[in-house]
């Protein structure tokens, strides 16, 4: 009887090993995959931040370009007021 207790026992041993050595292997996948997701996560971080720049600077000619379309449609609509005085004059 001691036996098979003993042989039960190197049994569930073994099972116990062969459990440890997969869930190492799977420890160290999930090590590699987690240390390329954070590659991945670095970069598209710095490809997001220089978007921002790209779009702020987009903004800004924007903001630019609106203030002078503005300053030109002013300036035409003061010289059709000037030619409105004019004609008017005459």
């Amino acid at each position: 009887m001691e036996m098979d207790s003993f042989a039960k026992l190197e049994e569930r041993i073994s099972k116990a090993i062969a459990h440890i050595d997969d869930l190492t292997q799977k420890c160290r996948r999930l090590e590699d995959e987690n240390g390329r997701l954070k590659g991945e996560v670095q970069r598209l971080t710095q490809d997001l931040k220089g978007k921002e720049t790209a779009l702020a600077q987009l903004e800004a000619e924007s903001s630019r370009a609106s203030e002078l379309v503005k300053e030109k449609v002013q300036g035409l609509l003061q010289q059709i007021d000037q030619y409105d005085q004019s004609r008017l004059e005459f």
